[in-house]
């Protein structure tokens, strides 16, 4: 009589007893010229090293898939896309594509938009990047971010040329504004959010679903620690995206060149959805160029655990009735 009991006392200890095996969540970003990849604690902001790519790969661009657990990451430098285990950033592969690829999206059935930042394309390959499913042409290029608006249509940003939307039939300008060149990222009413990452702007650009720029969100110089000795007029807050909370993170290149050591570099700032500046970590460190958040998942055998105990403790009730 008293195992039912037990069971469930120890399903319930599994999600909330403090030593239960959760992944926590965590603000990740690529740096640009070093390689790395770093985690920023949600909770604690703690940063640390997911995973490092050797060989100067040019990290451009960052994606999270939750249903394949799996984080990618464009390497323009070398040509192709990086597969690491989103939480504990092991290495799941790397696919030469033969382009230079800029940012990169996951569309609700898995499949990877990358943007093609040698051409005016967007390619569309399956969740394993071993096969091209697709390509859309965009009227100039080159492309440089890829997201999607609420109805599903899909947003390329070029670097200069513009923001383009694409219904599945037809590409037709959505914005004539050649500083949003980035990252995009849509919140829950459908605004759309668009990065700069060209080197002549501090601004990402916040715009609603017809295309109707509603404003701004600024990095300055001041907030990256300016120092002056940067290459660009602009910080470049190219990568962007929206926490559980509906606060938008921005990861800003800042005023980078990688042959002067003395050179600004950009940093991570957390804003609200009405443009207030909450939180900045990581400020003139290293050139950010990308960002997402990775939701924490429980490990694998969480679920074992739990589903077990709900079955045996069913089991036990149905052989009580039947005594």
């Amino acid at each position: 009589m008293k195992t039912p009991t037990i069971l469930l006392v120890f399903t319930s200890c599994l999600l909330t007893c403090p030593d239960s095996r959760r992944v926590q969540a965590a603000i990740v970003v690529s740096e640009f010229f070093t390689g790395r990849i770093q985690s920023f604690d949600e909770t604690t902001k703690t940063e640390s090293t997911l995973a490092f790519v050797a060989g100067n790969p040019g990290l451009s661009g960052l994606a999270y898939s939750q249903s394949e657990n799996t984080l990618y990451a464009s390497a323009l430098n070398h040509g192709g896309v990086y597969r690491f285990n989103a939480q504990t950033g092991s290495l799941l592969g790397f696919s030469s594509l033969g382009i230079g690829p800029g940012g990169l999206s996951i569309a609700s059935n898995g499949d990877v938009y990358i943007s093609d930042f040698a051409s005016s394309n967007i390619r569309i390959y399956d969740s394993t990047l071993t096969n091209q499913l697709g390509l859309i042409a965009t009227p100039a290029g080159p492309t440089s971010g890829v997201g999607f608006l609420g109805n599903g249509n899909v947003l390329i940003s070029t670097a200069g040329s513009g923001v383009y939307e694409y219904d599945g039939e037809n590409t037709t300008l959505f914005a004539n504004n050649p500083a949003a060149s980035a990252q995009i990222a849509t919140d829950s009413s459908g605004n759309v959010f668009i990065g700069h990452g060209l080197g002549f702007s501090d601004s990402v650009f916040r715009y609603d679903e017809d295309g109707n720029i509603l404003g701004t969100f600024d990095i300055s110089a001041e907030m990256i620690n300016s120092t002056g000795n940067g290459s660009s007029i602009g910080t470049s807050p190219g990568g962007i995206t929206f926490d559980p909370q509906g606060n938008l993170l921005v990861a800003a290149l800042g005023r980078s060149n990688p042959s002067d050591p003395g050179g600004e570099r950009g940093g991570l700032f957390m804003y609200d959805v009405d443009g207030n500046l909450l939180e900045t970590f990581a400020a003139g460190s290293n050139a950010l160029s990308s960002v997402v958040f990775v939701t924490a998942i429980p490990e694998p055998g969480f679920f074992t655990l739990l589903a077990f105990g709900a079955v045996y403790a069913i089991s036990n009730r149905r052989n009580r009735r039947s005594i």
